[in-house]
Protein backbone atom coordinates (compact mmCIF):
# COMPACT_ATOMS: atom_id res chain seq x y z
CA UNK A 1 0.00 0.00 0.00
CA UNK A 2 1.25 3.36 -1.12
CA UNK A 3 0.75 6.75 1.64
CA UNK A 4 -2.57 7.50 -0.22
CA UNK A 5 -4.25 4.09 0.23
CA UNK A 6 -2.94 4.04 3.59
CA UNK A 7 -4.12 6.94 4.88
CA UNK A 8 -7.48 6.80 2.86
CA UNK A 9 -8.07 3.30 4.54
CA UNK A 10 -7.40 4.83 8.30
CA UNK A 11 -9.64 7.86 7.91
CA UNK A 12 -12.24 5.21 6.51
CA UNK A 13 -11.69 3.01 9.51
CA UNK A 14 -12.02 6.14 12.01
CA UNK A 15 -14.51 8.07 10.05
CA UNK A 16 -13.10 11.14 10.66
CA UNK A 17 -10.09 13.12 8.68
CA UNK A 18 -6.71 11.98 8.54
CA UNK A 19 -3.60 13.97 6.69
CA UNK A 20 0.16 13.99 6.79
CA UNK A 21 1.61 16.81 8.34
CA UNK A 22 5.33 18.39 8.96
CA UNK A 23 8.65 18.30 6.81
CA UNK A 24 10.44 15.36 6.45
CA UNK A 25 13.23 17.88 7.77
CA UNK A 26 12.15 19.61 10.47
CA UNK A 27 12.40 18.64 14.09
CA UNK A 28 10.77 15.96 15.54
CA UNK A 29 7.55 16.54 17.76
CA UNK A 30 7.48 15.67 21.31
CA UNK A 31 5.34 12.93 21.77
CA UNK A 32 4.15 11.17 25.21
CA UNK A 33 3.39 8.51 24.21
CA UNK A 34 3.92 8.14 20.42
CA UNK A 35 1.44 11.07 20.40
CA UNK A 36 0.76 14.67 20.36
CA UNK A 37 -2.68 16.25 20.90
CA UNK A 38 -4.62 19.64 20.94
CA UNK A 39 -7.85 21.46 19.85
CA UNK A 40 -7.01 20.38 16.40
CA UNK A 41 -6.75 16.40 17.27
CA UNK A 42 -4.02 14.08 17.52
CA UNK A 43 -1.00 13.83 15.80
CA UNK A 44 1.35 10.56 15.12
CA UNK A 45 5.25 11.20 14.92
CA UNK A 46 6.54 9.61 11.80
CA UNK A 47 9.92 9.31 12.99
CA UNK A 48 11.30 11.30 10.02
CA UNK A 49 11.48 14.87 10.63
CA UNK A 50 8.33 16.45 11.82
CA UNK A 51 6.15 14.73 9.51
CA UNK A 52 2.88 13.26 11.57
CA UNK A 53 -0.39 11.62 11.00
CA UNK A 54 -2.81 14.01 12.02
CA UNK A 55 -6.05 12.54 13.55
CA UNK A 56 -8.96 15.63 13.31
CA UNK A 57 -11.38 15.62 15.92
CA UNK A 58 -10.19 12.85 18.50
CA UNK A 59 -8.31 12.36 21.79
CA UNK A 60 -6.25 9.84 23.06
CA UNK A 61 -8.87 9.34 25.51
CA UNK A 62 -11.90 8.40 23.47
CA UNK A 63 -9.49 6.00 21.26
CA UNK A 64 -10.17 2.49 21.94
CA UNK A 65 -7.32 -0.56 21.79
CA UNK A 66 -8.26 -1.88 18.25
CA UNK A 67 -8.36 1.58 17.09
CA UNK A 68 -5.29 2.82 18.71
CA UNK A 69 -3.74 -0.43 16.81
CA UNK A 70 -4.63 0.82 13.06
CA UNK A 71 -3.45 4.47 14.13
CA UNK A 72 0.01 2.29 14.96
CA UNK A 73 -0.02 0.28 11.46
CA UNK A 74 -0.44 3.37 9.57
CA UNK A 75 1.76 5.29 11.34
CA UNK A 76 4.55 2.48 10.81
CA UNK A 77 3.65 1.93 6.56
CA UNK A 78 3.61 5.31 6.00
CA UNK A 79 6.98 5.68 7.84
CA UNK A 80 8.03 3.23 5.72
CA UNK A 81 6.73 4.03 2.46
CA UNK A 82 8.56 7.83 2.95
CA UNK A 83 12.44 5.91 4.14
CA UNK A 84 12.08 5.82 8.23
CA UNK A 85 12.00 3.25 10.34
CA UNK A 86 9.43 4.92 12.50
CA UNK A 87 8.81 0.95 14.63
CA UNK A 88 12.62 1.06 15.20
CA UNK A 89 15.53 -1.33 13.44
CA UNK A 90 13.90 -4.49 14.63
CA UNK A 91 11.12 -4.10 12.73
CA UNK A 92 12.33 -3.24 9.89
CA UNK A 93 14.72 -6.60 9.75
CA UNK A 94 11.22 -8.50 10.02
CA UNK A 95 9.82 -7.07 7.66
CA UNK A 96 12.56 -7.12 5.46
CA UNK A 97 12.85 -11.66 6.05
CA UNK A 98 10.65 -11.38 2.93
CA UNK A 99 11.57 -8.59 0.62
CA UNK A 100 11.11 -8.37 -2.79
CA UNK A 101 14.92 -9.11 -3.23
CA UNK A 102 16.50 -12.23 -2.04
CA UNK A 103 19.58 -10.63 -1.12
CA UNK A 104 17.93 -8.35 1.31
CA UNK A 105 15.81 -11.41 2.32
CA UNK A 106 19.06 -13.03 2.99
CA UNK A 107 20.84 -10.59 4.98
CA UNK A 108 17.62 -10.10 7.36
CA UNK A 109 17.52 -13.52 8.28
CA UNK A 110 21.12 -13.79 8.88
CA UNK A 111 20.57 -10.81 11.04
CA UNK A 112 17.71 -11.96 13.12
CA UNK A 113 19.64 -15.03 13.46
CA UNK A 114 23.45 -13.64 14.34
CA UNK A 115 21.77 -11.41 17.13
CA UNK A 116 19.87 -13.89 18.39
CA UNK A 117 16.14 -12.59 18.18
CA UNK A 118 14.37 -15.82 17.75
CA UNK A 119 16.86 -18.15 16.89
CA UNK A 120 20.52 -18.93 17.04
CA UNK A 121 22.66 -19.96 14.28
CA UNK A 122 21.63 -23.80 13.76
CA UNK A 123 17.98 -23.31 15.08
CA UNK A 124 14.89 -23.51 12.65
CA UNK A 125 12.51 -20.93 12.75
CA UNK A 126 8.37 -20.93 12.28
CA UNK A 127 6.58 -18.77 9.82
CA UNK A 128 2.82 -18.59 10.61
CA UNK A 129 0.60 -17.25 7.92
CA UNK A 130 -3.14 -16.43 9.61
CA UNK A 131 -6.14 -16.36 7.04
CA UNK A 132 -8.43 -13.22 8.34
CA UNK A 133 -11.99 -12.84 6.93
CA UNK A 134 -13.28 -9.68 5.91
CA UNK A 135 -10.66 -7.76 6.68
CA UNK A 136 -9.09 -4.62 5.31
CA UNK A 137 -5.16 -4.36 4.34
CA UNK A 138 -4.81 -1.60 7.16
CA UNK A 139 -6.15 -3.97 9.72
CA UNK A 140 -3.84 -6.96 8.58
CA UNK A 141 -1.59 -5.13 9.74
CA UNK A 142 -2.90 -3.74 13.05
CA UNK A 143 -4.13 -7.09 13.91
CA UNK A 144 -0.74 -8.92 12.81
CA UNK A 145 0.91 -6.63 15.43
CA UNK A 146 -1.43 -7.40 17.98
CA UNK A 147 -1.36 -11.02 17.83
CA UNK A 148 2.63 -10.80 17.46
CA UNK A 149 2.63 -8.61 21.18
CA UNK A 150 0.02 -10.65 22.66
CA UNK A 151 0.95 -14.14 22.20
CA UNK A 152 2.60 -16.04 25.07
CA UNK A 153 5.67 -16.86 23.21
CA UNK A 154 8.22 -15.09 21.08
CA UNK A 155 6.86 -13.77 17.87
CA UNK A 156 7.26 -10.89 15.30
CA UNK A 157 5.07 -9.41 12.61
CA UNK A 158 6.52 -9.85 9.60
CA UNK A 159 4.30 -8.79 6.84
CA UNK A 160 0.87 -9.21 4.66
CA UNK A 161 1.35 -11.51 2.18
CA UNK A 162 -1.41 -12.97 -0.29
CA UNK A 163 -4.22 -12.08 2.07
CA UNK A 164 -2.58 -13.71 5.20
CA UNK A 165 -0.36 -11.96 8.03
CA UNK A 166 2.48 -13.58 8.05
CA UNK A 167 4.42 -14.16 11.48
CA UNK A 168 8.04 -15.34 13.00
CA UNK A 169 8.67 -17.39 16.05
CA UNK A 170 11.16 -20.21 16.84
CA UNK A 171 10.04 -23.47 15.99
CA UNK A 172 8.90 -24.88 19.01
CA UNK A 173 6.16 -27.40 19.90
CA UNK A 174 3.58 -25.08 21.17
CA UNK A 175 1.63 -24.93 18.26
CA UNK A 176 -1.63 -26.25 18.55
CA UNK A 177 -2.10 -23.74 21.84
CA UNK A 178 -0.91 -20.66 19.99
CA UNK A 179 -3.43 -21.83 17.04
CA UNK A 180 -6.08 -21.17 19.66
CA UNK A 181 -4.54 -18.16 20.98
CA UNK A 182 -4.40 -16.24 17.43
CA UNK A 183 -8.21 -17.29 16.92
CA UNK A 184 -9.24 -15.74 20.13
CA UNK A 185 -6.95 -12.59 20.09
CA UNK A 186 -8.35 -12.17 16.01
CA UNK A 187 -11.74 -12.49 17.36
CA UNK A 188 -10.86 -10.27 19.97
CA UNK A 189 -10.52 -7.62 17.74
CA UNK A 190 -13.82 -8.06 15.50
CA UNK A 191 -12.23 -10.54 12.79
CA UNK A 192 -12.32 -13.93 12.31
CA UNK A 193 -9.82 -16.34 11.48
CA UNK A 194 -10.39 -18.48 8.75
CA UNK A 195 -7.29 -20.78 9.49
CA UNK A 196 -4.01 -20.96 10.42
CA UNK A 197 -0.90 -23.03 9.15
CA UNK A 198 2.99 -22.98 9.83
CA UNK A 199 5.90 -23.96 7.45
CA UNK A 200 9.51 -24.33 9.15
CA UNK A 201 12.94 -23.00 7.97
CA UNK A 202 15.74 -25.23 8.82
CA UNK A 203 18.88 -23.73 10.08
CA UNK A 204 20.22 -24.72 7.04
CA UNK A 205 18.12 -22.27 4.26
CA UNK A 206 19.17 -18.52 3.95
CA UNK A 207 16.19 -17.32 2.78
CA UNK A 208 12.46 -17.96 4.06
CA UNK A 209 10.47 -16.96 1.05
CA UNK A 210 9.55 -20.28 0.22
CA UNK A 211 8.87 -21.08 3.67
CA UNK A 212 6.41 -18.38 3.74
CA UNK A 213 4.57 -19.56 0.44
CA UNK A 214 4.30 -23.06 2.00
CA UNK A 215 2.61 -21.95 5.32
CA UNK A 216 0.37 -19.97 2.96
CA UNK A 217 -0.36 -22.56 0.82
CA UNK A 218 -1.27 -24.76 3.64
CA UNK A 219 -3.54 -22.03 5.15
CA UNK A 220 -5.23 -22.13 1.84
CA UNK A 221 -5.90 -25.51 1.97
CA UNK A 222 -7.06 -25.32 5.71
CA UNK A 223 -9.65 -22.66 4.80
CA UNK A 224 -10.97 -24.19 1.35
CA UNK A 225 -11.46 -27.89 2.27
CA UNK A 226 -14.12 -28.78 4.76
CA UNK A 227 -12.09 -31.88 6.51
CA UNK A 228 -10.16 -31.03 9.20
CA UNK A 229 -6.12 -30.59 8.04
CA UNK A 230 -3.41 -30.54 10.35
CA UNK A 231 -1.67 -26.94 10.77
CA UNK A 232 1.80 -27.98 9.59
CA UNK A 233 2.51 -27.75 5.77
CA UNK A 234 5.41 -30.51 6.77
CA UNK A 235 1.95 -32.83 7.81
CA UNK A 236 -0.22 -32.11 4.60
CA UNK A 237 1.42 -34.57 2.24
CA UNK A 238 -0.27 -35.20 -0.81
CA UNK A 239 -2.69 -32.42 -0.31
CA UNK A 240 0.26 -29.22 -0.91
CA UNK A 241 0.34 -31.47 -4.28
CA UNK A 242 -3.01 -30.44 -4.99
CA UNK A 243 -2.10 -26.93 -4.33
CA UNK A 244 0.43 -26.69 -6.78
CA UNK A 245 -1.56 -27.84 -9.44
CA UNK A 246 -2.07 -25.01 -12.12
CA UNK A 247 -5.80 -23.37 -12.57
CA UNK A 248 -6.08 -24.99 -16.25
CA UNK A 249 -9.35 -26.50 -17.47
CA UNK A 250 -7.17 -28.31 -20.40
CA UNK A 251 -5.18 -30.13 -17.67
CA UNK A 252 -8.34 -30.98 -15.82
CA UNK A 253 -9.94 -32.08 -19.56
CA UNK A 254 -6.96 -34.09 -20.05
CA UNK A 255 -6.29 -35.42 -16.59
CA UNK A 256 -9.96 -36.48 -15.82
CA UNK A 257 -12.67 -36.07 -17.67
CA UNK A 258 -15.32 -37.19 -15.69
CA UNK A 259 -14.19 -34.22 -13.22
CA UNK A 260 -14.28 -31.91 -15.87
CA UNK A 261 -17.87 -33.38 -16.82
CA UNK A 262 -19.55 -32.48 -13.53
CA UNK A 263 -17.87 -28.63 -13.37
CA UNK A 264 -19.24 -28.46 -17.28
CA UNK A 265 -22.42 -29.96 -17.50
CA UNK A 266 -23.03 -31.52 -13.71
CA UNK A 267 -24.60 -29.72 -10.72
CA UNK A 268 -24.06 -28.72 -7.36
CA UNK A 269 -25.22 -31.89 -6.07
CA UNK A 270 -24.32 -34.42 -8.31
CA UNK A 271 -20.50 -32.77 -6.81
CA UNK A 272 -21.06 -32.86 -3.32
CA UNK A 273 -22.46 -36.55 -3.86
CA UNK A 274 -19.66 -37.64 -5.54
CA UNK A 275 -17.26 -35.84 -3.01
CA UNK A 276 -18.85 -37.07 -0.26
CA UNK A 277 -19.15 -40.53 -1.58
CA UNK A 278 -14.70 -40.54 -2.21
CA UNK A 279 -14.50 -39.34 1.04
CA UNK A 280 -16.38 -42.27 2.85
CA UNK A 281 -14.16 -44.34 0.88
CA UNK A 282 -17.38 -46.03 -1.09
CA UNK A 283 -19.30 -46.80 2.46
CA UNK A 284 -22.62 -45.84 1.46
CA UNK A 285 -23.89 -45.22 5.05
CA UNK A 286 -20.91 -43.00 6.07
CA UNK A 287 -21.58 -41.27 3.04
CA UNK A 288 -25.58 -41.04 3.59
CA UNK A 289 -24.86 -39.60 7.10
CA UNK A 290 -22.69 -36.85 5.73
CA UNK A 291 -25.24 -36.02 2.99
CA UNK A 292 -28.33 -36.68 5.05
CA UNK A 293 -30.57 -38.72 2.76
CA UNK A 294 -31.30 -42.46 2.43
CA UNK A 295 -29.43 -44.96 1.51
CA UNK A 296 -31.91 -45.38 -2.00
CA UNK A 297 -31.22 -41.90 -2.51
CA UNK A 298 -27.71 -42.23 -2.33
CA UNK A 299 -27.92 -45.39 -4.79
CA UNK A 300 -30.59 -42.91 -7.64
CA UNK A 301 -28.05 -40.16 -7.44
CA UNK A 302 -25.25 -42.54 -8.40
CA UNK A 303 -26.85 -44.47 -11.21
CA UNK A 304 -27.52 -40.84 -12.71
CA UNK A 305 -24.24 -39.63 -13.03
CA UNK A 306 -22.72 -38.77 -16.30
CA UNK A 307 -21.18 -42.03 -18.27
CA UNK A 308 -17.44 -40.71 -17.45
CA UNK A 309 -18.26 -40.35 -13.68
CA UNK A 310 -19.79 -43.82 -13.47
CA UNK A 311 -17.04 -45.47 -15.00
CA UNK A 312 -14.51 -43.43 -13.13
CA UNK A 313 -16.16 -44.51 -9.79
CA UNK A 314 -15.59 -48.30 -11.01
CA UNK A 315 -11.84 -47.96 -11.91
CA UNK A 316 -9.65 -47.68 -9.07
CA UNK A 317 -6.76 -45.34 -10.61
CA UNK A 318 -9.80 -42.98 -11.99
CA UNK A 319 -11.41 -42.66 -9.30
CA UNK A 320 -8.61 -41.63 -7.28
CA UNK A 321 -8.04 -39.30 -9.72
CA UNK A 322 -11.60 -37.95 -9.61
CA UNK A 323 -11.31 -37.53 -5.77
CA UNK A 324 -8.10 -35.42 -5.82
CA UNK A 325 -9.49 -33.40 -8.79
CA UNK A 326 -12.66 -32.40 -7.25
CA UNK A 327 -10.91 -31.26 -4.13
CA UNK A 328 -8.35 -29.55 -6.82
CA UNK A 329 -11.47 -27.65 -8.44
CA UNK A 330 -12.56 -26.59 -4.53
CA UNK A 331 -9.43 -25.29 -4.22
CA UNK A 332 -9.88 -22.84 -6.92
CA UNK A 333 -12.85 -21.93 -6.65
CA UNK A 334 -12.44 -21.26 -2.71
CA UNK A 335 -9.15 -20.14 -2.29
CA UNK A 336 -8.24 -16.38 -1.95
CA UNK A 337 -6.23 -15.13 -5.02
CA UNK A 338 -2.75 -14.36 -3.96
CA UNK A 339 -2.63 -10.06 -3.99
CA UNK A 340 1.22 -10.17 -3.74
CA UNK A 341 1.70 -11.91 -6.98
CA UNK A 342 1.50 -9.55 -10.26
CA UNK A 343 -1.53 -9.63 -11.86
CA UNK A 344 -2.29 -12.67 -14.48
CA UNK A 345 -4.36 -13.02 -17.28
CA UNK A 346 -7.48 -15.24 -16.95
CA UNK A 347 -6.69 -19.34 -16.67
CA UNK A 348 -8.72 -22.02 -19.24
CA UNK A 349 -10.38 -22.58 -16.06
CA UNK A 350 -11.67 -19.77 -15.11
CA UNK A 351 -12.66 -18.55 -18.54
CA UNK A 352 -14.48 -21.97 -18.77
CA UNK A 353 -16.53 -21.03 -15.48
CA UNK A 354 -17.30 -17.57 -16.85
Amino acid sequence: MDTTDVIEQLSQALRTEVELVGSPGGRALHAVPDSASDDRGIDVPLGIGSLALRISGRSRSDLEPRVWGLIDAAALLVGRELGGEAAGHRDGVYARLLDAAETVRGDALWEVRSRRWLAAPGESLRLWAVLLDDASPLEHVAIGRHLAATLPTRAEFVTVRGGAVILVSPADDTLPALSAELEAEARSRGVDVLAVATADGGADIDDLDETAARAIDAARLRAALSQPLAARAEELGGWMLVQSLPRSASLLRLACPAAHDLLVDGDAVQRETVEAYLDAAGRAPVACARLHIHRTTLYYRLEHLPETVRAALADGLQRSTLHLALKTIRLWEQSPSDTSAPAQPPTDGERLRA
